[in-house]
């Protein structure tokens, strides 16, 4: 028979049998049970040592009874706490089994008894307090009534006063409604001599909520949805209070369509469901988190293919210009881009010259791309598809035009009126500005011309600046008319030799 050492299995003797290294194995094996038996009770004994009065310590609710509500916090035993504190003004429970609670230890005798703040007893009130303050353990009071600048607190037999300014964790508008209430509040100062002590409820609050926000942040991750409440607006976006830590919805993320201040969606306090984008960490070390409102809504662009197909001519607004064209609003959070080219019948500079932002339009769907969530749109064709056929030009046509381009030999002129993207040539010496002048002076991109058709060779139109029919462009001008004669005949030079003697020889007479 083989003895038993306490706390060890016992093991078989020798064997003759039995191989040694199989004997050597189970002894190893029943010495590792009872070291790891004995660190356990050791770490149960260190733990039931550390409890200490003021403590902090989370237990998990195991039985809820009238009375007293039994926790189990990992201690040689389970913590007992009164079910009265967790009980609201209306009687309501605000706790149940399998919840998590951070609590402080009252007592730590035979029995851990357990509390979410200490009530003073009056023979021993001021030790209480004391004690409190050094542990950080919150101590429930009575509000009695207003005095100079906060509140006259009762905790036990000890007088409290919590200045107007720790109430609450922001600004107290009206203290008056805390009066006949009891509240917890964290001591910061007794005053012995006096038998008085200073409280503060603003510190245990954003004690709290500090609590609470490690707390959501070890749990939040990506993808989580949850409500919050908008804490404040600004241009970029809007913070909202997740419980104690914020979160920002950038702008662009609060609806699929644009918008351009957060307020014309959101107000401060109001509900909204979120949805966790992205959790980085600063260099401070401070979390920042990303967060959505619209990717919890439904997203337009589901299936837009089957409701927007090539060739549909469909209403819009024009939502905003840019340089490379007009984006318009189809609905909400629909916008499809027109481009500059598309933007009118003839061509223009910029999309600003034919469309304002507001300005409804109809448009022709030219095509839809659904993963990069694009449609292109054009005004042109929605135009050309009401416009009467286009005419044949003939030489000789009087016709309305813009100009599409500025070149140094002339002007390219889009002729609508001929069909879609037909232009001539108003060449330079057809425009009446002198060699080398600079044609973009006088002419402009969009600009309106009368011009007549003047050649027609294939394609290819030449053209000239509308005359009246008054004067038809290949008359001949007449001639300037001529100075008047002299009808004396021409004086020879032995002419004018003699006519300059008999002068002198007068001269010389008179003289």
């Amino acid at each position: 028979m083989t003895e038993k050492t306490p706390g060890i299995a016992p093991v078989p003797s020798p064997d003759p049998d039995r191989d040694d290294d199989a004997t050597a194995s189970a002894f190893a094996q029943a010495l590792e049970d009872f070291e790891r038996s004995t660190r356990s009770a050791g770490a149960a004994a260190q733990a039931a040592k550390d409890i200490t009065a003021g403590m902090k310590v989370q237990g998990k609710v195991v039985s809820i009874g009238e009375d007293v509500v039994l926790l189990d916090f990992g201690g040689r035993s389970e913590g007992v706490a009164e079910t009265r504190q967790f009980r609201a003004e209306d009687g309501t429970l605000g706790i149940a089994i399998g919840d998590l609670l951070d609590l402080f230890v009252v007592e730590a005798g035979d029995q851990i008894v357990l509390a979410s703040s200490i009530r003073a007893e009056p023979h021993a009130a001021l030790r209480q307090l004391r004690e409190a303050q050094a542990a950080g353990v919150p101590v429930s009071g009575r509000v009695t009534g207003l005095q100079g600048g906060g509140l006259a607190v009762d905790i036990g037999s000890v007088r409290g006063f919590c200045p107007v300014s720790q109430i609450e964790s922001g600004f107290c508008a009206d203290p008056s409604v805390y009066v006949g209430r009891t509240l917890e509040f964290l001591v910061t100062k007794v005053e012995d001599g006096r038998g008085g002590a200073v409280v503060s409820r603003r510190k245990l609050l954003r004690r709290e909520e500090e609590e609470q926000a490690k707390r959501l942040l070890a749990a939040l991750k990506v993808g989580d949805e949850l409500e919050g409440t908008v804490a404040r607006l600004e241009a970029f976006g809007a913070f909202v209070d997740l419980g104690g830590v914020d979160g920002l919805v950038h702008v662009s993320e609060i609806r699929h369509e644009r918008l351009a201040h957060p307020r014309d969606a959101l107000s401060r306090g109001e509900k909204v469901r979120v949805r966790v984008l992205r959790i980085e960490t600063d260099k401070t070390g401070k979390s920042r988190i990303a967060l959505s409102i619209k990717a919890g809504a439904p997203d337009p662009w589901a299936g837009v293919a089957a409701g927007f197909v090539a060739g549909a001519r469909v209403q819009g607004v024009v939502a905003r210009l840019t340089d490379f064209g007009a984006f318009v609003t189809l609905a909400p959070g629909l916008d499809g881009l027109v481009h500059v080219s598309e933007a009118a019948p003839h061509r223009v500079g910029h999309v600003k010259e034919v469309l304002a932002p507001g300005q409804s339009v109809e448009v022709v769907v030219l095509g839809v791309d659904p993963v990069k969530k694009r449609i292109s749109l054009s005004i042109r064709e929605a135009l050309a598809a009401s416009a009467p056929p286009p005419r044949t030009p003939a030489v000789g046509d009087a016709v309305e035009g813009r100009v599409g381009s500025i070149k140094p030999f002339g002007v390219f002129v889009d002729l609508p009126d001929f069909g879609r993207r037909i232009s001539a040539l108003l060449p330079r010496e057809e425009t009446g500005e002198p060699r080398g002048a600079d044609l973009s002076c006088r002419f402009s991109v969009g600009q309106a011309l009368r011009v007549e058709i003047l050649e027609i060779k294939g394609d290819k139109l030449r053209v000239g600046l509308e005359r009246s029919r008054t004067a038809p462009r290949d008359a001949v001008p007449p001639p300037a008319p001529a100075a008047p004669r002299d009808e004396r005949a021409p004086e020879t030079t032995m002419g004018l030799a003699l006519r300059k003697a008999m002068e002198r020889s007068g001269k010389t007479r008179k003289g």
